[in-house]
């Protein structure tokens, strides 16, 4: 029973972090690097963590996060979604990510992403986990339908300093309960405010209704 706490210690330093390497994990959670490699060596088995051979770091992969979250009654949003997420990403050729809000209602997870082709892209999100008082896009949106606001909300994210661009679109349940989002991310210089109110704002509001619809929501 330890070795099992001790590995789902492991699972949940990667959903925390997004990726570390060995070193890093033991240091973080004080356990031998003999325990955490074997730990990972069996969830890379089992397909639950992936490796970077470049980097040998490791990540939680998509089977692990929709596992780890309980999706059984989500499950119908993230097939719904990909559709969504794939024309999005083909129409704007940027990356689109859809963010899953918990039952708490707590903190968001990045479940799907569809990455741009481009040469140059954003550090991805899948597997990350932000509280609602994070940065991003989509957490600042979920936040303001977990306090209350009605209808599609849209928020966006600036910032010089992470040079990271995005905005997003709550997606409603059949109760007309906020769910998650769906998001659009990209570096500053490809995504203006102007583009972000202009263009983003309104398309993901018309693909979050469709999505909302398909779900089941009636307003």
């Amino acid at each position: 029973m330890r070795t099992l706490e001790k590995a789902f210690k492991v699972l949940e330093y990667l959903m925390e972090k997004g990726e570390a390497g060995v070193t890093e994990i033991s240091q973080k959670l004080n356990l031998s690097k003999n325990n955490v490699f074997r730990a990972l060596i069996t969830f890379e088995e089992h397909g639950l963590v992936e490796k970077d051979e470049e980097t040998e770091k490791y990540k939680l992969s998509a089977n692990a996060i929709r596992l780890g979250y309980g999706f059984t009654q989500k499950n119908s949003f993230i097939k719904l979604s990909e559709p969504v997420l794939k024309n999005l990403r083909f129409q704007l050729n940027e990356t689109v990510n859809l963010a899953v809000l918990d039952d708490k209602r707590e903190y968001i997870v990045y479940v799907a992403e569809e990455e741009t082709i481009k040469p140059v892209k954003v550090k991805s999100r899948l597997g990350k986990r932000f509280t609602l008082d994070a940065s991003t896009a989509s957490a600042k949106a979920l936040r303001r339908a977990v306090l209350g606001e009605s209808g599609f909300i849209f928020d966006y994210e600036y910032s010089t300093e992470t040079e990271l661009s995005g905005g997003a679109c709550i997606v409603r349940d059949y109760l007309g309960k906020p769910i998650g989002a769906i998001e659009v991310l990209a570096p500053i210089y490809r995504l203006s405010l102007d583009r972000l109110k202009n263009e983003i704002d309104p398309l993901l509001k018309e693909v979050a209704l469709e999505l909302s619809l398909k779900l089941g929501y009636w307003d």
